[in-house]
């Protein structure tokens, strides 16, 4: 099964690569944790005692540092709160497999360049090689 299209993925790995898709996983994580904030708070009034505390809980949730001083207290709550934990664990995770991407997707471009010169050099090297012994025949030869 195949969750993108070659084009899609074309276009997936362009984004890496020039950095665009950074801006916009940040852009999700702070959808995720607004989301999650006034939701808690209005779904579950009871968990937090302002929408600032119902903030600082989502904020330190998405980022997966969790200090845990503010926790939701009803099932409500719990339940908001673990859609975050499973939203931002899943950002996050992706988040670090752009950046990785992208510093592979580089190192390969990198190291395939020098491969490709390295190859021309062989080639090179393979011709001279072979007028060398042309040239040995020719000399032996008179």
């Amino acid at each position: 099964m195949r969750l993108m299209t070659e084009k899609g993925m074309a276009r997936l790995d362009r984004s890496v690569v020039s950095g665009r898709v950074i801006p916009y996983l940040v852009g999700l994580m702070f959808v995720i944790m607004t989301l999650g904030a006034l939701a808690v708070r209005f779904l579950s009034p009871n968990s937090f005692s302002s929408l600032g505390d119902a903030f600082w809980w989502s904020a330190t949730t998405v980022t997966t540092i969790g200090y845990g001083d503010v926790v939701p207290a009803t099932g409500w709550g719990r339940v908001i709160a673990a859609v975050v934990m499973f939203a931002s664990v899943a950002t996050v995770s992706f988040t670090t497999a752009v950046v990785t991407a992208t510093f592979v997707g580089y190192q390969r471009r990198r190291t395939g360049h020098e491969a490709e010169r390295h190859q021309e050099l062989l080639e090179k090297l393979a011709r001279i090689e072979q007028q060398l012994e042309e040239l040995a025949g020719r000399v032996g030869q008179r």
